[in-house]
Formats: C-alpha cells, sequence, structure tokens
C-alpha cells in the first residue's frame, strides 16, 4: 500500500488519538492522552492514503544525541502492507537529518519489525533515560516483554 507519509498538524489530534488507543488498550504502546498529542504533535509523522490518517509515529527528545522511536501504530486491519515501515524509514530519516549523530532507539514487543530496518538488541540498561522517565513508572516494570534496540546506522535499510 502506498501512503503519503507528512509531518501532523493540529487537526491530526483527533485522528492520531483513535488510532493509538487500541493499542493503548492492549498494552502494546504507552497511551497517549489528546492533550499530549497535541502538545507533541510536531513530533508526529502520519501516513495518509485515500485522504485517511492510516499509521502514525512519533519521537521523544532526550536530547541533542538519544531520540526514542515511540507511538508507532497502523490502522487495524491495515499492517503488513509497509506503512509502519515507511513511517519508522522517514523518522530515521528526519532524525538523522536535524540531529547528525544521536542515538536512536526503540523499545518494543516487536523486536523483528525493527531489525528489518537495521535496528539491532540491546541491553534496556544502556538507556538510563528511558527507564527513568518511562520504565519506573510502568506497571509493567517489574514484567516487561519489550526488547529494547537501537538503530545500527551501518547496517540501516
Amino acid at each position: 500500500m502506498q501512503a503519503e507519509i507528512r509531518e501532523a498538524v493540529t487537526s491530526d489530534v483527533e485522528s492520531i488519538y483513535r488510532l493509538l488507543a487500541p493499542y493503548s488498550l492492549e498494552n502494546i504502546i504507552l497511551e497517549r492522552s489528546r492533550k499530549d498529542i497535541s502538545n507533541s504533535i510536531d513530533k508526529f509523522l502520519v501516513a495518509v492514503h485515500n485522504s485517511a490518517i492510516i499509521g502514525v509515529v512519533s519521537y521523544y527528545d532526550y536530547g541533542p544525541m538519544l531520540k526514542e522511536v515511540r507511538s508507532l501504530a497502523v490502522k487495524k486491519g491495515l499492517g503488513g502492507r509497509g506503512a509502519g515501515s515507511e513511517l519508522v524509514r522517514e523518522l530515521l530519516s528526519t532524525l538523522h537529518g536535524k540531529f547528525p549523530g544521536a542515538k536512536v532507539f526503540v523499545l518494543t514487543y516487536s523486536p523483528a519489525f525493527f531489525i528489518r530496518l537495521g535496528f539491532v538488541e540491546v541491553a534496556r540498561e544502556t538507556l538510563p533515560e528511558k527507564i527513568w522517565k518511562d520504565c519506573d513508572h510502568c506497571k509493567n516494570r517489574d514484567n516487561c516483554g519489550e526488547t529494547a534496540l537501537v538503530f545500527d546506522r551501518g547496517t540501516g535499510k
């Protein structure tokens, strides 16, 4: 499926919220409120197909040298058609253009997806900023099934 990838705008907040909500209810991604989405809209990309938002990705900015891929979701029933990969590739391109040399990481329940895009597994302890920000407060902190991965520019696709 060919989707247009573009920067999100304020009028996308409700569509982004509705796309993310089912995944947060399933504890696949962290919950994002409409206010949080609105306040960080400049960090979101959306995939648009037939004038509808079918996918989304964002990043968290830990400073000039560390960025986290987060809130990656594709509309239920449309997964596996390339929109998620397109979103991540465009986000990586954007981040590396704006922040050369920055480490880009993700915590995910779908490591194989990110490995195909050039990420490599790392110990979660190598990302203390993430642990301080989210993991220490997460209800699953003692039984987390997420895998930590870092983008490897040498193998990135």
